[in-house]
């Protein structure tokens, strides 16, 4: 995708706001997410906004908001021409060997992580606290290990899709750490490996 085509990627995207939720569904708070695209209408296109931004975004909820699946997609493709334009910047700006070892970095940083035994791979939500089934993040980290390993094709799309059914306290794996190493394999996934 060319600089020009990204920038009307970008135009195009934020031009229109998500499709609503009927008043009695809940979706996510209108104000949280016009805030969200008025500023990445205004910075997106400067390169003030970056991927790890984007990524990093969350919404309050209200009944009657914008449909949650819709504006995710919205803020995924988002994530992705940016992710874009900040790989062909820093390979254009002769940066290559900053950016192989920053891919070098994350890559092993969620190597990691796959490297400990199913079960144990994150920490535990501890006393009544919620978190996610261990059986279900574990499933996933072996799709991931699969696809790293070159055994099957796993997209970004395919990782903030994932669904974990809920578990409390030693049964379940605190959701901060969870969420934030699969961050970590989306960048690698949209960043690193397209």
């Amino acid at each position: 995708m060319s600089a020009t085509t990204r920038a009307e990627a970008l135009a195009d995207l934020l031009a229109d706001r998500p499709a609503r939720v009927p008043r009695l569904r809940r979706g996510y708070r209108l104000q949280d997410v016009d805030a969200f695209l008025d500023h990445a209408a205004r910075t997106a296109a400067p390169g003030r906004l970056t991927s790890a931004q984007v990524r990093a975004v969350g919404f309050g909820a209200q009944f009657g908001g914008y449909d949650t699946a819709a504006t995710d997609d919205v803020l995924a493709r988002l994530e992705d021409v940016l992710a874009l334009r900040e790989r062909d910047r820093a390979l254009a700006g002769g940066h290559e060997r900053r950016w192989a070892e920053r891919a070098a970095g994350l890559s092993a940083a969620v190597r990691g992580r796959l490297g400990e035994p199913a079960g144990e791979r994150f920490p535990r939500a501890g006393g009544l606290r919620r978190g996610y089934r261990p059986a279900d993040v574990d499933a996933l980290c072996d799709l991931v290990a699969a696809h790293l390993d070159g055994g099957s094709r796993l997209s970004a799309d395919d990782v903030r899709a994932a669904l974990f059914r809920p578990a409390r306290g030693r049964r379940a794996y605190r959701e901060a750490p969870v969420d934030a190493w699969f961050d970590r394999v989306v960048e690698l996934l949209v960043a690193f490996e397209r």
